[in-house]
């Protein structure tokens, strides 16, 4: 089926209308429209015949039933259910809210100032809360993944690459995340848990201030993988040695290189946030 065709088949669907491109890559399409007149994105992923297609799938349709069941303004909301093309299915499609502003990538290409990162911590801890409270773990929290918006607030989506801590059979252990943003349980053979997406929240946080990530991840990729694993994170004073004692504290918790060490979930960074209070 080409391309044309599944849209046009992908908006009958969904009830989406006005549809116009927005962006394609990798396995999925996206568009922008309306459903019932509200702005609205239009996601179509192409599944491939046999097990990788079915593995694709499969992941589709839990992106959609956790957003579904997430009760967060800083998680993305979906609008639909995820409905299948064809017979063999071709492609799964849904649509969520439209979100103006850009993902971090085009953020990050100059250095923030200390309030703009405490905002990104608060509206990322309630995020990763409403995530952790249903015992799932987002393990690709990455520039890519969360939206700046016109407002100034940040919103956390594409939970495909999640992980249900209560059904593993389905989800599995083992996920890469994205390269340079990872934890040490994301290393082949760890098992993320809901401190591995704090970690990813400390280097967001830790890059958005200095420009450098904690650990290089230029280079050979195992070695990456070893320094994960092997060595702690530098204190962000080192890098900035004109940062507040109170975020420098916060990032350098996250960026524990044990688990224990870091803030457990979602809840908990949110909890010291709170405690911290920087407008105070």
């Amino acid at each position: 089926m080409n391309v044309p065709q599944l849209s046009t088949e992908a908006c009958a669907a969904l009830g989406f209308e006005n549809a116009t491109w927005l962006t394609q890559g990798g396995q999925k399409l996206v568009l922008k429209g309306t459903i019932s007149t509200a702005p609205a994105v239009a996601k179509i992923v192409c599944i491939d015949p046999g097990a990788n297609g079915d593995i694709t799938l499969q992941r589709a349709h839990r992106e959609v039933e956790l957003l579904s069941a997430v009760e967060s303004d800083r998680v993305v909301k979906v609008l639909t259910d995820a409905v299948e093309i064809g017979d063999p299915v071709v492609a799964v499609c849904w649509a969520e809210e439209y979100l103006d502003g850009e993902d971090l990538r085009a953020s990050f290409d100059s250095m923030w100032e200390e309030p703009d990162v405490w905002l990104l911590l608060q509206d990322m801890a309630e995020a990763l809360t409403a995530c952790h409270e249903l015992e799932v773990v987002h393990r690709d929290l990455s520039p890519g993944n969360v939206r700046r918006t016109s407002d100034g607030r940040f919103v956390l989506m594409d939970p495909g690459l999640a992980r249900h801590l209560e059904k593993t059979a389905l989800t599995g252990a083992y996920q890469p995340g994205t390269m340079g943003w990872r934890s040490p349980e994301h290393v082949p053979g760890g098992n993320p848990v809901a401190a591995s997406d704090v970690f990813s929240l400390g280097i967001l946080a830790f890059f958005a201030l200095s420009g450098q990530y904690p650990i290089n991840p230029h280079g050979d990729p195992q070695a990456y993988d070893r320094a994960l694993v092997e060595q702690q994170a530098p204190r962000i004073s080192t890098i900035l040695p004109g940062i507040s004692l109170e975020l420098g504290d916060i990032i350098d918790r996250c960026l524990s290189r044990q688990p224990a060490r870091r803030f457990l979930d979602g809840a908990e960074l949110m909890m010291e946030l709170e405690r911290m209070d920087p407008d105070r």
